[in-house]
């Protein structure tokens, strides 16, 4: 088994779509949002509930996929769904 983690910089719905993609893969074992409490909030509290603080927040997601040929795929899958939608997607190591 293979793991893909990635943080997708996106609106919610945008960040929807993207899971629909990866549900409908048959190479993927698992997905998961990776939940971070707190861990998006800016540290200078003068610009908390801008406007420009609230539209689109980063999602962070594994996927676990069936092996390394399928997680090359689902890679790329994602770079063409991120990029149909809008979307920033960056590949990590670890979050």
């Amino acid at each position: 088994m293979s793991i893909v983690r990635f943080r997708l910089t996106a609106d919610a719905v945008s960040a929807e779509r993207i899971l629909k993609v990866l549900e409908s893969m048959d190479h993927v074992d698992r997905i998961e949002e990776v939940a971070d409490p707190g861990g998006h909030l800016r540290d200078d509290s003068s610009s908390l509930g801008l406007v420009d603080d609230l539209g689109t927040d980063y999602h962070d997601i594994e996927v676990h996929a069936r092996s390394d040929a399928a997680a090359t795929d689902i890679r790329d899958q994602l770079v063409l769904a991120a990029r149909s939608i809008g979307a920033v997607l960056e590949f990590v190591d670890r979050f």
